[in-house]
């Protein structure tokens, strides 16, 4: 989600945001709809950011995303303990279908570095972090 919302902090990030969309380069997955449809201030915009995310490709988060997603708060705890208290369910969530789908996370968060260091996955930033 931070960077759906970071992007529109910058015209022209959000206009390379959304012809990647338009292109068929963003993926999601449905942790990110639960976040994004939170901040929806009514039904008709629910509606309508619902439509565009559903339209987007989806990743799956099954059994072994969650798995992994637990596996990488484990490697968290060992590393610096009560860490893994601090890395939230929904970046953890995102992170882990990213790999298994073998893409790169694009993100405005410092939680998918911290991911990363871990899983070795690809990433990248929208833009420097703290820059937006």
């Amino acid at each position: 989600m931070s960077a759906w919302t970071a992007r529109l902090r910058d015209p022209e990030l959000a206009r390379a945001f959304d012809l990647a969309i338009a292109e068929g380069k963003i993926a999601t997955c449905r942790a990110v709809a639960v976040e994004m449809l939170r901040t929806a201030r009514g039904g008709i915009e629910f509606a309508g950011v619902r439509e565009k995310l559903d339209a987007l490709r989806d990743l799956p988060i099954r059994r072994r995303e969650w798995d992994r997603a637990l596996d990488v708060m484990h490697a968290l705890a060992e590393h610096d303990p009560l860490s893994h208290r601090r890395m939230p369910l929904v970046d953890l969530l995102v992170a882990a279908a990213a790999e298994s789908a073998g893409v790169p996370v694009l993100h405005y968060d410092r939680h998918f570095e911290r991911i990363a260091a871990i899983t070795g996955q690809p990433h990248r930033p929208l833009a420097p972090l703290g820059s937006l």
